[in-house]
């Protein structure tokens, strides 16, 4: 973009065009300063003129004073010294009228001012010589010399007054010359200022509205596109460095936000792509791991298989001889004859803990061959609102026992759904009683149903003491109980049910207030034995 006008030459022009003003008001000022103080050179010498011919005046007056006082006293010293002060005031009239003449502005006049001046003074310095020839003998001094004397006096103070009224004139004209120059420079300055002022706040209304305004508008577009905005655009009319900037700012933001919509469709495509990829690789993980799990499962379940073989074969054999003998052994203890009948009730006792540790330990064989040669589920369409219902009925008696009270809440619109019904009450009985047996005090057990995602839940829940945060990952693990006659087989059993219906159960608890059992059945469970 070719730039017609540059801001640079607005602002160079103004600059010299200030200097201009500067220089050109100094120097007038100057020059005016300049013939101030020649003005008061003029009147310092002016007043040296006057004070000079005051004192000439003064002289004359004094040796009026020192002739009158010496005639009185007939004092002749006093008469030598005004003829020594006449005599001085003669040279200085001369001196004064050689000097005044020669100044173009008084002309004749004061030429003849200081000729009068010259010829009174030479008067009066005969009268004092006559008067000083008085002195010698010849006779008293005339009244009229005296009388003489003090007119001449008066005459020449007269001129001197003349002579100074001139002066004073001159004076007076510097003075009003000084002062008339003195305004003009204040009028300059209060120009100056005046012009300064204006010219000021013009330059600042234009410095604002042509540099000010759109660099502070640049800064607000260039604050939006730093948050993303980059649809912003300025505009304007100036064909300065200003506007070259907004063009390019403009064609900035325009490249920008073509860059962004640009880098915006190659995220979409490489988001849709990673989204393809990545659900391929998840169904593949979650093929994997249920692979995995099946496989897993399947290699627990035949090794419990052959452990449950093992020790069906190995232990509950000699187990049943053992119990066998040991009834035997009973009947012989009864049939003895003992002397002492609190050494056979001793024996009887041995024997009968040893009967009861041998069903226990039968218990457990059989508790784990149970889950062990656990049988695959038979699938039905069941409702399973009324298995609760049902289970509901079987618990009452025994929570009615125990102080608890129990409710039931069904989804009405839940569909039956495929389930082997007998384990899903086995599995359910369990949870309820492990329930009503956690409320030893009375509570409320609750059971619900509800359809949610393609699945059905089924909680049960009570407000027994609870079960502790390290112990909720354990619980469905075989053999871990906190029952003192428990086996630790019972929500593994349950767990196993719920997997092999394809579900899903967990624990929430907490300490002291509440436990809740959650079951998530899939609706179509068992739907391929269909």
């Amino acid at each position: 973009m070719k730039i017609k006008r540059k801001l640079a030459n607005y602002i160079l022009a103004a600059f010299f065009l200030n200097i201009f003003a500067i220089i050109s008001v100094g120097g007038v000022c100057i020059i005016l300063v300049r013939d101030m103080a020649r003005d008061n050179e003029k009147m310092k010498t002016e007043t040296e003129y006057v004070v000079r011919i005051y004192d000439m005046n003064n002289k004359i007056q004094e040796a009026v004073f020192l002739v009158q006082n010496s005639v009185i006293r007939l004092d002749r010293d006093r008469l030598r010294y005004a003829l020594s002060v006449v005599g001085d005031v003669e040279r200085e009239v001369a001196l004064s009228k050689e000097e005044e003449t020669d100044r173009g502005e008084y002309g004749l006049k004061m030429f003849l001012l200081f000729q009068q001046m010259e010829e009174n003074v030479r008067v009066i310095k005969r009268l004092l010589h006559g008067i000083d020839s008085r002195f010698n003998g010849t006779g008293p001094v005339d009244k009229g010399i005296l009388k003489e004397l003090e007119r001449r006096g008066y005459r020449i103070q007269k001129l001197v007054e003349s002579i100074n009224r001139a002066h004073f004139g001159t004076i007076e004209e510097l003075v009003d010359e000084s002062n008339g120059k003195m305004y003009y420079i204040l009028f300059l300055y209060l120009t100056s200022c005046a012009v300064g002022i204006v010219a000021s706040c013009i330059g600042y209304i234009a410095l604002t509205r042509y540099t000010i305004i759109p660099i502070m508008q640049l800064a607000e577009a260039t604050e939006r596109v730093t948050f993303g905005d980059l649809s912003v655009r300025v505009q304007t009319d100036s064909k300065t460095e200003l506007g070259a900037l907004y063009s390019t700012f403009n064609l900035m933001t325009r490249n920008l936000q073509e860059h962004e919509r640009q880098q915006e469709e190659f995220n979409r495509e490489l988001e849709r792509l990673v989204e393809e990829r990545t659900a391929e690789l998840r169904a593949s993980e979650s093929s994997l791991r249920k692979t995995q799990k099946d496989l897993l499962r399947m290699e627990k379940i035949a090794t419990l298989g052959q452990i449950a073989s093992t020790v069906n074969h190995e232990i509950k054999t000699p187990l049943n001889v053992l119990y066998m003998n040991l009834q035997l052994l009973n009947k012989e203890i009864r049939k003895a004859q003992v002397r002492e009948q609190p050494q056979k009730e001793k024996m009887l006792k041995i024997t009968g803990l040893i009967n009861n540790e041998i069903v226990r330990i039968n218990g457990i064989i059989e508790e784990f061959v149970k889950y062990a040669r656990f049988p695959a589920p038979e699938f039905e369409r069941n409702d399973l609102n009324a298995i609760v219902d049902q289970i509901a009925e079987i618990v009452l008696q025994s929570a009615r026992d125990a102080d608890v009270r129990i409710e039931v809440e069904k989804d009405e619109n839940l569909e039956p759904i495929m389930l082997d019904e007998k384990k899903i009450t086995q599995a359910l009985l369990n949870l309820c009683m492990n329930a009503i047996q956690a409320m030893p005090e009375g509570g409320t057990l609750k059971l619900s149903t509800r359809r949610e995602d393609g699945h059905v839940l089924l909680q049960v829940s009570d407000t027994g003491k609870g079960i502790e945060a390290a112990d909720l990952e354990k619980i469905f693990e075989p053999f871990f109980t906190k029952k003192v006659q428990g086996m630790g087989f019972g929500l593994a059993i349950v767990q196993r049910i719920i997997e092999d219906h394809g579900g899903q159960i967990s624990c929430a608890s907490e300490p002291g207030k509440y436990t809740v059992f959650t079951i998530r059945l899939p609706i179509d469970s068992g739907s391929q034995y269909l």
